[in-house]
């Protein structure tokens, strides 16, 4: 430690302060006590709400949640526990202590810079990579509306990398530290499709790294190093062991198990669209970029960027074209709302993936520039990214893939794996930049390199202006939008009467004058956002050229290079995350307020669900979850039957499932006003209720098409691979009765009387894992009845029946947290002690 040499350290310290400024400067509202009006964050406030009461009333969270889809695991939306001293709590020291947004992306700029540290890199070309890498538009946009666990596990995946390489390169003390540190931290984060995409991009380092050892004939360092990088990693999960065991446990019971063994819907259930254990392909594949698409790592206007009219300027011909066509104002406002820039093949973006023309230049020159034991894997991981990107685009790899690929198949949105060429485009950028300012290259041969690569950046600036004089501008959307439009003004001109002789024809010039207007702001967009790129790589290569030809210093010609990449990726991603995206907290929290509708409900204090069908889509919104048990909410892993039942029967308003669901009240709109109002149901069957007869049925289709016309009252539908649980007929009993005594989530109550054997019924979700029933403290089977409801066998006489959820799963979890907890510090402990020792030797 004596020969600890300040001089080397101030370039990091430099660095770090860099990465705190501009976080600070670019979410200053943040620190102002202002919050991102976060569209999701709003929901998984009202996802959450019922876990906090549960809290407030027991000092703990509870495993089941009752506000969200008739009742499911609470542990997918929050889940509590012991709390045992860890390595997480690193995670507010890499985010700065800042609050959110700041603090993310600070964690990503310093993990990227820890990377560009490892691969030998100036500390300023470390800055260049580090800040494109963490202000890319993506994260902007990811930020925008509320995927801060993405943006997390994207932040700390290059450390990741960065411990593995230090591994690789037999640094094996620090290698391990960082790796335990990084991968603790990643997997607590708790995004698994971010984490696979990671695993993607280390599998292509490990056969490249498997490749050179056999080369160097050093199959022993590579044992020690995959040795050491499976135990940093597995001690490192175990900390999202609590969390990752119920998750998977939870999975085969989800859409993304593929639970569903329905046939019903003849197109959705084709060979082609089904997965084996997994989620159905329309649905897997609906956010597929576009193969052409992926040129918005370069121009982020290549489709329109966003959807929506927000992109078009005041001189927008769209605006004008509304404006002359002789619409009312209310009219007027209403179309606009329908414009979008966005043309590509996604059905909607929030903004597009743009890297920075600036560091698409340089990862083009990476391909001359770059040392060919960087080069190939991380240019197979980017390839394979782009790739997996395409989605449904490109089916004939990518349905393969989703089949066959390990865990794969329970992932959706493909367009998510562009955070796969993000840190290896940037890294292969920061690389080349560092080969050609500082790598030792003889005059005419670094001339050489420069023009390939001169020749491949105007190869592809050719390929985009080719674009804006040959393309139509124009969408599979832009259809919907043409007849939406059509229809609005039909009824606009005829107001319920037949059309006058002239009408088609003027509502055929307005909606042909909207569409060429639409067309017209895209192509706008487009050549503004070209023209900002060819000016930014005429001056970032200049730039490049006059310092690889000692015509500029390197440092000059870094700070300079620098500064302007810094600038071409926030001024993108400031499109997409701004002030005007910052509100204040109360008005954030005030989205969850209590309607008088919702107040007029809670008045009753019994134990009911809701379905709310006044505010959009019931089955994507959670703020009725935030007040009330809800036969709705939000969640991209629904349990399976769950959601057959919503196919099936509720999203068909088929009422005797409402009805065995124990929907009291439905929030419907008022036909005269448009305003909400409650409906209370008198046929919901309650909590529990005794059935006098059992239809067993032959599988799950015949069970689904029961329900269509089931006297749910009177009758139960059971399929006979649970008939081994009924143990007892039904027998008539006018006086019997099950009541509710109480519903405290993981742990549910009822009285029995009658004089003989029942079957009961109960408006409980089944879930397999973790429920167990007891009829005076004796376990007692559990069936599955009416499809996706439990049902219990009840003796005649008076009796007290149980619900406990107790899964094991979550226990098993909790026993590896706590051996995280001890391994973690003590490998810790041991990594710092030999690199005293290894100073000590210094010294």
């Amino acid at each position: 430690m004596k020969n600890f040499d300040f001089k080397k350290a101030l370039p990091h310290v430099l660095a770090v302060l860099v990465f705190l400024i501009v976080a600070i400067v670019y979410c200053l509202p943040a620190l102002k006590g202002l919050v991102v009006n976060q569209s999701d964050m709003t929901q998984v406030a009202g996802m959450m709400q019922d876990s906090k009461e549960y809290f407030a009333q027991h000092g703990s969270y509870p495993l089941w949640n009752n506000s969200m889809f008739g009742g499911m695991p609470a542990y997918q939306i929050y889940l509590g526990g012991k709390s045992y001293p860890s390595l997480s709590y690193l995670h507010s020291f890499f985010t700065a202590f800042l609050p959110y947004p700041a603090g993310l992306f600070f964690l990503a700029c310093v993990s990227f810079y820890i990377l560009s540290q490892v691969l030998k890199a100036k500390p300023w070309v470390g800055i260049l990579g580090a800040l494109a890498y963490g202000y890319a538009s993506y994260n902007g946009i990811i930020m925008e509306v509320g995927h801060i666990t993405k943006f997390a596990t994207m932040g700390y995946a290059p450390m990741v990398l960065a411990g593995l390489l230090l591994l690789a390169n037999k640094n094996y003390v620090w290698g391990f530290l960082l790796t335990l540190i990084s991968t603790t931290l990643l997997f607590i984060q708790n995004h698994a499709q971010m984490v696979y995409y990671l695993f993607i991009i280390i599998l292509c380092f490990g056969v490249a790294f498997l490749y050179q050892t056999i080369k160097e004939k050093q199959l022993a360092h590579f044992g020690k190093t995959i040795g050491l990088a499976v135990v940093a990693s597995a001690i490192g999960i175990m900390a999202y062991a609590g969390i990752l065991l119920p998750t998977n446990e939870y999975g085969k019971e989800t859409m993304r198990g593929g639970r569903s063994e329905l046939t019903l819907d003849k197109e959705k259930d084709s060979k082609e669209n089904k997965t084996e254990g997994g989620l159905d392909k329309d649905y897997a594949f609906m956010w597929s970029y576009g193969k052409m698409e992926t040129f918005t790592m370069m121009l982020p206007n290549f489709n329109g960027g966003a959807s929506g009219p927000q992109a078009f300027g005041e001189n927008s011909k769209s605006i004008e074209a509304l404006q002359e066509s002789g619409l009312p104002n209310e009219a007027i406002n209403q179309f606009y709302g329908a414009f979008s820039a966005y043309w590509g093949d996604q059905p909607g973006t929030s903004g597009p993936v743009y890297f920075g023309a600036i560091i698409c230049m340089l990862f083009l020159a990476s391909l001359f520039f770059v040392d060919k034991k960087y080069l190939w894997w991380m240019l197979a991981a980017t390839l394979i990214g782009i790739i997996l990107s395409w989605g449904q685009n490109l089916k004939g790899v990518n349905y393969f893939l989703f089949d066959y690929l390990p865990f794969y198949k329970k992932f959706r949105a493909p367009s998510s794996a562009l955070v796969i060429p993000q840190l290896t485009i940037v890294a292969l950028a920061t690389l080349a930049l560092q080969s050609i300012f500082y790598g030792n290259w003889d005059n005419a041969i670094i001339r050489k390199k420069l023009k390939g690569a001169g020749i491949a950046t105007l190869g592809v600036v050719v390929i985009l202006a080719l674009v804006y004089f040959s393309s139509s501008f124009k969408g599979e959307n832009d259809k919907r939008f043409k007849e939406s439009v059509s229809s609005n003004l039909t009824n606009a001109f005829s107001q319920g009467q037949p059309l006058k002789p002239n009408d088609q024809e003027k509502i055929n010039n307005i909606t042909n004058s909207f569409t060429s207007a639409l067309v017209q702001d895209r192509k706008s967009l487009y050549m503004g956002d070209f023209l900002r790129m060819l000016a930014l790589l005429i001056i970032g290569g200049g730039i490049v050229f006059f310092t690889a030809t000692k015509k500029l210093s390197a440092i000059v010609g870094v700070i300079l290079l620098t500064v302007l990449s810094f600038f071409d990726v926030i001024t993108v991603c400031n499109r997409f995350l701004n002030k005007e995206s910052y509100v204040e907290q109360s008005d954030y929290e005030g989205v969850m307020d209590a309607t008088a509708i919702d107040n007029q409900i809670k008045q009753d204090k019994s134990f009911y669900r809701v379905f709310n069908q006044a505010g959009g889509d019931p089955f994507q919104e959670a703020k009725t979850s935030y007040h009330h048990n809800s036969l709705g909410g939000y969640s991209p892993a629904k349990l399976g039957l769950y959601q057959d039942l919503i196919t099936h029967q509720l999203g068909k308003g088929n009422m005797p499932a409402y009805n065995m669901l124990n929907t009291k009240y439905f929030i419907v709109q008022n036909p005269q006003n448009g305003q909400p109002m409650i409906q209370q149901n008198p046929g919901a069957l309650g909590n529990a209720w005794f059935v006098q007869n059992i239809k067993f049925v032959n599988n799950a289709n015949e069970e689904m098409l029961a329900l269509d016309s089931l006297d749910a009252k009177n009758v139960a539908v059971v399929d006979v691979r649970e008939k081994a649980k009924i143990t007892t007929t039904p027998s008539a009993d006018t006086a019997a009765s099950i009541t509710l005594v109480k519903n405290d989530n993981d742990e549910i109550e009822y009285k029995s009387a009658s004089t003989a054997n029942q079957f009961a019924v109960f408006s409980e979700i089944y879930y397999p894992y973790g429920w167990k029933a007891y009829i005076d403290g004796k376990e007692t089977a559990i069936a599955r009845v009416n499809y996706a409801l439990r049902g219990v066998n009840v003796p005649s006489g008076n009796h007290t029946i149980k619900f406990e959820f107790k899964p094991q799963s979550v226990k098993t979890g909790e026993t590896l947290r706590l051996v995280n907890s001890v391994l973690s510090l003590l490998g810790v402990a041991v990594c710092l002690f030999l690199l005293f020792k290894q100073s000590r030797k210094k010294d």
